[in-house]
């Protein structure tokens, strides 16, 4: 009897040792997992500043959350967003679901670089895009799929964009509050890539919606310049076919 109850003590003792490692680590754990989640997704370095956590309200803060430019843009980067909220509904969560009845962003910087008919917001879409349907090969094939997140509401406030194009210049504007709510719910739950898309799609859309009223038109510079390089290869090639016909007739 004296053995087990000693095995019950040192059981005891190792989970009370694990909650307290997990209580005095969950912010650190949480920004390793934003950070290697947010990277895999994008394909750009994401950082995290710190992360407290509060578990008598639920919710946690994140600091300095910094999504880097994809590989080929050099500049300030993507998104600094300034600061992120989020509050947990404790009585939905569990190892297949997590309901977040919040998340707040506030005062966020985006930064847009241009390059000819590339810009590095897209670059970075087209990356998640590519990896969310990685991933989704990869459950249907039998690998354990991630946890699944429901957003009841999310808002982003107060966030200011700029542009740097290489064909109209630099510029900036001041963005529109976004307002989404029921990230999630129609499908009970998705993943973290997907969940991603459903956020930076209307902000992307937000930003070029402010340029252009701005007069800031990176579609329409883009296809000004097809335009006129189509027109340019015309001119080009019409002159090389008189010229080459100058030659068969013999004239100079």
């Amino acid at each position: 009897m004296k053995a087990l109850g000693w095995i019950v003590g040192l059981v005891v003792l190792l989970i009370v040792g694990i909650g307290v490692y997990v209580v005095m680590n969950s912010g650190a754990l949480l920004e390793r997992a934003m950070e290697s989640y947010g990277s895999e997704y994008l394909g750009a370095r994401v950082s995290v500043g710190g992360v407290d956590v509060s578990y008598t309200e639920g919710s946690a803060a994140v600091a300095e959350l910094v999504i880097d430019n994809p590989r080929g843009f050099s500049g300030p980067p993507a998104f600094r967003l300034g600061n992120l909220s989020a509050t947990l509904d404790a009585q939905q969560i569990s190892s297949e679901l997590v309901v977040l009845k919040n998340v707040a962003i506030d005062g966020a910087e985006i930064n847009v670089l241009a390059q000819g008919k590339e810009t590095n917001l897209q670059r970075l879409l087209d990356h998640l895009n590519a990896q969310i349907g990685a991933n989704e090969q990869a459950e249907e094939t039998g690998v354990e799929s991630e946890v699944k997140l429901i957003i009841d509401r999310f808002s982003f406030t107060n966030a200011r964009a700029s542009v740097d194009s290489d064909l109209l210049g630099t510029a900036s504007v001041t963005l529109p509050d976004i307002s989404l709510s029921d990230i999630g719910r129609a499908s009970n739950g998705a993943t973290v890539g997907e969940v991603l898309k459903q956020i930076m799609q209307p902000i992307v859309r937000a930003v070029s919606r402010q340029l252009v009223g701005e007069g800031v038109d990176l579609e329409g510079a883009r296809d000004r310049l097809e335009e006129n390089l189509r027109e340019r290869a015309g001119d080009a090639l019409g002159e090389g076919l008189k010229s080459l016909g100058d030659r068969l007739r013999g004239d100079r």
